[in-house]
């Protein structure tokens, strides 16, 4: 069972602050977690906007938060952790990202490339094509998006028996953003 990205929005603007909230919509899976931008309505539609990953000069940052979820769908099915990703064509959620928002997400939304690097005290970028976070160890002068790893934390548990693993754990990221242009 494939893991993806597990992103928590407590300390954004868009929470508490009534920064814009968009829906959008994607040609291809999208995990939670992505950060990108919207480029415009899509065809025929009057509120959701094409959402394309990674990041472009002159365009606002958002970051995918969850599906569109329907009143009569039961979310507990949906809300599995380990199998949170956004199919093509699905209605989604993306917050705005505003300076000095609060995030948490887990290593699966850092490339793996650079997983390695994610500690408290090292920065974070947006891959320009994958809209994951790409780990670093010092501060780029150049960056249009940046945040810091404040802290680290695990989020739930496991159970092992001779018979069964029940649960899971996963340890998340808490950045802050520190860049932002």
């Amino acid at each position: 069972m494939a893991n993806y990205t597990v992103f928590e929005s407590v300390n954004m603007k868009s929470t508490h602050y009534a920064e814009r909230i968009f829906d959008a919509v994607a040609t291809e899976d999208i995990e939670n977690g992505t950060f990108g931008y919207l480029d415009g309505l899509d065809d025929g539609e009057d509120v959701i906007y094409k959402f394309v990953k990674g990041s472009a000069t002159g365009k606002q940052v958002v970051v995918v938060d969850q599906p569109v979820w329907k009143s009569d769908e039961c979310k507990i099915t949906n809300q599995r952790k380990d199998n949170f990703i956004i199919k093509a064509g699905t209605p989604f959620r993306v917050r705005v990202v505003a300076f000095n928002d609060g995030f948490a997400i887990s290593i699966d939304g850092i490339t793996s490339a650079t997983q390695s690097k994610a500690d408290t005290g090292k920065f974070l970028t947006i891959d320009t094509t994958t809209g994951k976070l790409v780990a670093g160890d010092s501060a780029t002068s150049d960056a249009k998006f940046e945040a810091t790893i404040m802290r680290k934390r695990v989020q739930g548990a496991t159970l092992v028996t001779v018979a069964n693993t029940y649960g899971y754990s996963r340890v998340m990221y808490e950045a802050k953003v520190t860049t932002l242009a």
